[in-house]
């Protein structure tokens, strides 16, 4: 089955893989995944587990990706408990526009979820916040002391930090 895609050429998410876009997101790597804080933070700490290979779904995963992808997302949540202590945490995964998919690669997001959070229960697609009024955090593009300090603090209590993703085009051309 093909869902109708989100329309990006280049791929956002490939670029920062590739070096073509600014990787201060990045949290950790590994041979078939990427961990980085979302430009958008409904909620802080709010991160993105994806697969180097380009695979615009889940559908288009490799079983090794599959779990791959949740090996990170489960690290990664391991730190979020211990460092942000929060009252739950949430992941989730858009498939196609017709769910909320913005980028046209497969992506899942690993949420703290805490009290007070501006966007209720479950994903925030559900309770979107009005365009026009939209503080710095929730925007993607803008790149804040605050999710830049998010990132620091991520990394130093991840265990295999490594600060940029070199080679990673070379490594996603030889599984290709």
């Amino acid at each position: 089955m093909n869902f109708p895609l989100p329309e990006m050429d280049p791929c956002y998410f490939c670029e920062i893989i590739k070096g073509k876009a600014e990787q201060w997101n990045v949290i950790d790597h590994n041979d078939l995944t990427v961990t980085m804080l979302n430009g958008r933070q409904f909620e802080v700490g709010q991160c993105v587990v994806l697969p180097l290979r380009h695979a615009p779904t889940l559908l288009d995963l490799t079983p090794e990706e599959e779990s791959a992808v949740m090996s990170a997302a489960k690290q990664l949540t391991h730190v979020m408990v211990r460092e942000f202590v929060p009252d739950g945490v949430l992941l989730y995964q858009n498939n196609g526009v017709g769910s909320g998919q913005e980028v046209p690669h497969f992506h899942l997001h690993v949420v703290p979820r805490r009290p007070g959070s501006e966007w209720g229960l479950g994903p925030p697609h559900i309770a979107r916040v009005e365009q026009g009024r939209r503080p710095a955090r929730f925007n993607h593009e803008a790149i804040t002391d605050t999710k830049r300090q998010t990132v620091e603090h991520l990394r130093r209590h991840f265990g295999s930090v490594r600060r940029a993703l070199p080679n990673l085009s070379d490594r996603i051309t030889k599984r290709q």
